[in-house]
Parts: structure tokens; sequence; C-alpha cells
């Protein structure tokens, strides 16, 4: 029996120790099934999230994923249930990842622990073209919205073709064809590149313009009012005769012999038209947004000729051939109108018969819609009704053009004044003067605080200051400021600065003469006043609005030219009187005779000063000024320099001279003028002795 227990005991052990390992491996069996196969979606079971994980991430971060879902742990759950499908909605929706899923980990009692199942979209590392030339390269990377970093989808694909066929196609690229390709980054884990293939093909252009529904105007004289949707210049006079002479028919012999048909001028030009196209200087592609402003152009133009009810019935693009289409434009011109009456109301400062002589219109004329709002508003080419109100200081006038009644072809026109009251210039500013002085601007303004508002001082104002050169004539804008409580009005005026300083070298080795070359230095904004101020040094003191010019000129040893000149536009600084001050001073050589030596001995030296008073006139208008100079030269020859029998063969000679210039000059801007004129006249005088 002693000898049987150890054994007993040691079978018992061993039958413990198979029950248990028999009850963990179940367990474990169980959990595996539970969390794959034994999920019945049509009786789902609600756990408590115990712990969640997250797989598949390179750069997002794990907890801000998990918030997304908006799971935590704690939360009850059914599975399956609606909970786990929104919370993979959510992940999709904010478009951060490719691919997402819930999985169950494993199933404790009631807890379940959860694995999302991420694929993580890749970021764009960079982007590049190719197909195109580096220039159209830069300015298309300006017109795509591509950030490095940003993550790459679908929509970032689709908008990234469409904009570079709309950014090719405004160009007359219609048929360009673009390929985005995503290629892998092996330096970036999660990164790509996007290569952009683009295939310009050929521009399409506009074979013809063919325009439908016009009987009043001429299909010529509608197309010169398309400006940016012009055929494409060709000549086919000779195709259209060789088919018309293939193409002839004996039986028609008798139809081309008879005297009376007769061919119209109208029908000559249509066949010259429709022949041969010269827009040689035009482009022909077409670009739709060019061409929905030249239709506007055409409604315009029907309107200006009094059809009043014109419009365009629809418009069709249809393709003629690969790399050409042509455009239809159906119209319908409508009713001929023209004026009848035309009445005033509410004007008390001028009489009807003053404003019927300022708009010009007579009973009969064309209606054109156009030709009231210029006579009323703005006429760049003579007077308006607005400028006359506003010259007088009625800024708030108004005027309002109505329609009071169509009778037939006829129309009648009530003109609806509001004139207010006379408006004072309460405050003036200025921007963007970075190197001119405030002074000098507010010294060429006619816009003055306190003064009456008068809109020609306003036109005035800004030639004045484009005239001076120092600022960008397409960037000076004014900033009207009406008061109408306290009737002001505060004026601001934007500028941008820009250089008109000159600079002239040149060079070049004259053989026996030596060097040859010329120095200039042409400040246009200097200032002696701010040479102690370093500060506005640019490389030279600037800012007051003085002309500085220095010049150096040489030939060699026969000749060398020096000039300084200095202007002062505002002496005094009160009132637009000029001041001008010139040294000169040139020396010229001549070869002797005998040893073809070119030296002092045979010479003309000449020296000169000049000093000039000018001032800004008020009549006949301020666009006259008047400038009187006084000029001194002295001439040191040598060695019979004129070979006059006359002079002696060396000397000294002197001139004075008194010269008076009147001129006037209306231009707009000097460096590119668009209006106005400059005249001028002139007389010089020499005391005798």
């Amino acid at each position: 029996m002693r000898k049987a227990l150890p054994l007993i005991f040691l079978c018992f052990a061993i039958a413990v120790q198979t029950a248990h390992a028999q009850f963990r491996k179940s367990r474990t069996q169980e959990s595996a099934t539970l969390s794959e196969n034994s999920l019945n979606y049509a009786n789902p079971v609600e756990y408590t999230i115990g712990g969640i994980e997250v797989t598949g991430l390179n750069i997002l971060d794990k907890n801000a994923m998990i918030s997304l879902t908006g799971l935590k742990v704690g939360d009850k759950v059914k599975i399956p249930g609606e909970k786990i499908a929104g919370a993979i909605r959510k992940l999709w929706k904010h478009g951060l990842v490719g691919d997402a899923s819930i999985k169950v980990d494993k199933i404790e009692g009631e807890n379940v622990f959860l694995t999302i199942v991420l694929t993580e979209r890749p970021r764009l590392v960079d982007f590049y073209f190719t197909g195109i030339s580096g220039s159209r390269q830069s300015s298309l990377k300006e017109e795509l919205t591509l950030i490095r970093g940003k993550i790459v989808n679908d929509a970032m694909i689709r908008n990234t073709e469409l904009s570079v066929k709309k950014f090719f196609s405004k160009k007359g690229f219609l048929n360009t064809e673009v390929k985005v390709i995503q290629e892998s980054d092996t330096l970036n884990r999660g990164g790509v590149k996007i290569r952009i293939d683009v295939d310009l093909n050929a521009k399409v252009r506009i074979h013809d313009v063919i325009i439908d529904g016009n009987k009043e105007v001429t299909d010529t004289k509608l197309k010169k009012k398309l400006k940016k949707t012009k055929e494409h210049a060709r000549i086919t006079l000779h195709r259209t005769l060789i088919s018309s002479i293939i193409g002839f028919k004996p039986s028609r012999i008798k139809e081309y012999r008879d005297s009376s048909r007769e061919v119209s001028w109208k029908q000559a030009k249509e066949f010259l038209n429709d022949n041969v196209k010269l827009n040689i200087f035009a482009t022909s592609k077409f670009i739709a947004a060019e061409f929905e402003e030249d239709k506007k152009k055409l409604v315009e133009y029907y309107n200006s000729l009094g059809y009043r009810d014109a419009e365009i019935v629809s418009d069709t693009v249809i393709r003629h051939s690969k790399n050409s289409i042509d455009v239809i434009i159906k119209v319908t011109e409508g009713r001929k109108y023209y004026f009848r009456n035309i009445n005033w109301t509410g004007n008390y400062i001028y009489s009807s018969a003053v404003l019927d002589r300022i708009l010009d219109i007579k009973k009969g004329d064309v209606y054109n819609k156009e030709l009231i709002d210029k006579k009323t508003n703005f006429n760049p080419k003579g007077p308006d009704i607005s400028g006359l109100y506003m010259d007088d200081g009625y800024l708030f006038f108004r005027v309002t053009p109505v329609e009071v009644a169509v009778v037939g072809d006829s129309i009648d026109i009530e003109m609806r004044i509001f004139e207010g009251d006379q408006a004072t210039i309460k405050d003036v500013w200025i921007t963007g003067n970075e190197r001119t002085s405030e002074h000098v601007i507010r010294r060429e303004l006619s816009t003055v605080p306190g003064q009456k508002f008068r809109r020609s001082d306003i036109i005035r104002t800004q030639q004045q200051l484009s005239q001076m050169g120092f600022f960008n004539p397409q960037k000076i804008q004014q900033d009207i400021q009406p008061n109408p409580a306290d009737g002001t009005v505060d004026i601001g005026w934007k500028l941008e600065e820009q250089s008109n300083d000159q600079i002239q070298l040149s060079g070049g080795w004259g053989g026996a003469f030596g060097f040859v070359g010329t120095v200039g230095l042409t400040f246009n904004n200097f200032s002696i006043r701010n040479i102690p101020n370093f500060k506005k040094w640019r490389p030279l003191p600037t800012g007051d609005g003085q002309r500085l010019s220095l010049s150096a000129q040489a030939n060699g040893a026969s000749y060398q030219s020096y000039s300084f000149s200095f202007t002062e536009p505002w002496l005094g600084g009160k009132k637009p009187n000029s001041f001008s001050f010139s040294l000169n001073h040139s020396i010229s050589r001549l070869p002797t005779s005998v040893s073809y030596e070119i030296s002092d001995k045979v010479s003309l030296r000449q020296s000169g000063i000049t000093l000039g008073l000018g001032r800004r006139l008020e009549r006949p208008d301020n666009y006259f000024s008047l400038t009187n100079s006084l000029s001194f030269l002295q001439y040191d020859y040598k060695g019979n320099y004129f070979q006059s029998q006359v002079l002696p063969e060396q000397g000294k000679t002197y001139s004075l001279k008194l010269e008076t210039v009147l001129s006037r000059n209306s231009i707009d801007s000097p460096m590119y003028p668009t209006q106005g004129s400059t005249i001028s006249l002139s007389a010089s005088l020499t005391p005798y002795h």
C-alpha cells in the first residue's frame, strides 16, 4: 500500500494538469470563434469596448484617428451594429485614409477589443510637367493649387486635369490632353510625386463665323465688332473658281449669256468676303471668355444703331475639322427706333434749353442708349450734363433717363434730375509716395481743401501727377468719398512710385582717334535739401522733384564735351515758377597740316552758361507755360581753326542770347501718351556787337 501511494499521487497530478491544459485551450478557441465566426448579424450582441488599437499609420496620429471615429473605451456597442458602421463612415468622410475597417481582436466576457485597420492616403511630395516648355510650366504652376504635403485623392487628380485643360484652352489649345500619374517616392515613406503629362496638340482656330438672322446689318460690319473672335486668315478664291469650272453644266450657258443678269456690289462684296479673309494681324484662336465679351459688343453695336430689342438668340460651336471650328451666332434684330420727345424734370440751376444744347440729341435721331449715357455722365470728346453740374460743385448730382412712352418706332425720354447741394473739399490724403516728398505732390494738386469740388480739377490733377514722371500713370487712382450729411467730400490719391532716372553708357575704339565714349546721368527727382539726410539717398538724395544732369563725351583727343544742368521746378516752393542753371564746355582739336598730329595748336574751346526762368500760365488755360533763358558763350580758337580770311588766326569771340519759349503741353503721360498735344513757339534775340 505504501508503495502504491506515490504512484496514485503521480497519476492524480498528471490528471489535474491535463484537465487544466484542456480548459485554457478551449477558452482560447472560444475567443477566436466569437471574433471571427460567431458574429450573428441577425442578433447583434452588446459589448463594452475594452480597448482600441490602430494599425497602418505612418504620419497620422493614432489618438486623433480614434477620436474621429467617435468610439472610446467604456462605450457600449452592438456587434455587429450601426455604431461601428458609423465610425467607418466618419473616417471616410474626412478623406484622410484610402481604406478603413474595424475588426474584433478578441472578446473577453462582456468586453470587446477592437482594431482599426487603416491605409493612409499618399501625400504630395512634388509635381512636375512633361510635354511643355519651361516658360509655360512657370505660368501653369501659378494657376494650380497643388500644395506639397497635401493628401492626394481622386478629387485632387481630377481638379488638376481640369485646371491644366482650362489654362491652355484660354490660349487656344482646346484639344489639350492631360494625364496625371502618381509615382512613389523612394525617399519619403507614404509620399508620392505627381507627373503631369501634357499634350497640347495643335491650336484650335476659327474657320468660319456664321451670323444668322441679320437682315439690316451686313455680316462684314457685325464681324468687325467681334474684336477677339476672328476667322482664320486664308484665300480660297482660286479654289472656288476651279470648283465652279469643274462643276459647270453646259445647260447653264444660256443663263450666263443673258445680259439681263446683274450682280450687285453687295453680292460682289459678300463673294470676296467669303473667299478672301485677310485677318493677318488678328488672332483666330477661340477663347470662350473673349467670345462672351464679343457677344455683348455685338448687341451693344445693334443698340447703337437704334435696334433697342436686338438680342442673340443662340450661339453654337461646331467642329469643322480636327483643328478648326465654326461659330454660329443667331440674332434677332427687332425694330429700329428713333428719339421723339426729351423732357427734363427736377432741374432748377440750369434751364432745359441749356441742357438740350449740351445733350445735342434732336427729335428723329436714331435711338442710342449708349449715346444718352455718354452725354449725361461722361463724354471724353465733348461736354456732358454731369460735367456741367460737377464743375460747379454739385457732386451729389445725378440724372436718370427713363423711357416713358414707346409709340410705334418712336421713344419718349424723361430726364429725371436730382441736383443736390454743392460740395466742398474737406480732406485730401496721399498714399504710395515712398520716395517723393508729400509737399512736392500737394503743390501739383488742383484739389485743395476748402475749395468747391470740380470734376475738371480731378482730371487736371491726374494729368499733372502723370506729367511729373515719378509715378506709374496706369496706377494713379482717385478715391472720392462724398459726405452728403455735411455737404463735403474727401479725396484720396493712390500712387505707385516708378523710377525715371536715366543712365547712358557707350564706348568703343576709334582707331587713330583712340577711345570713343559717352557717359550720362540724369536724376529727375533730386533733392538738394536732403543732401545731409543720408536716409534719403537712393543712391543720391531724392524726393523734391529737382532735376540734376551730368554728361561727358569723348572722341579721343580730337573732341571732348562736358555739361552740367540743374532745374528747380518750384522756385521758392509757393508758385510753379521754374529756375534752371546749366554749364557746358567742349574742346575740338584738328590735326596740323604738316605732321597731322592732333594737339592744341589747331583747336576750339567753347564754354557757356545758361540761366532760365519759367512760369505756368493760367490763360488761355493752365496748360500754357512761358520760359525765358539767357545764354552766354565764349569761343577760344587757335591755329586758324575756322580757315577764315576775315578772322585772325587765333582769338576769342562771345555770344549773348535771350530766348523766349511759349508752349502748351496737354498730353496725359510723358512716357506713353494716349491723348493731348504739345506745341511751342520760340524766339531768340542776340544783341549786335
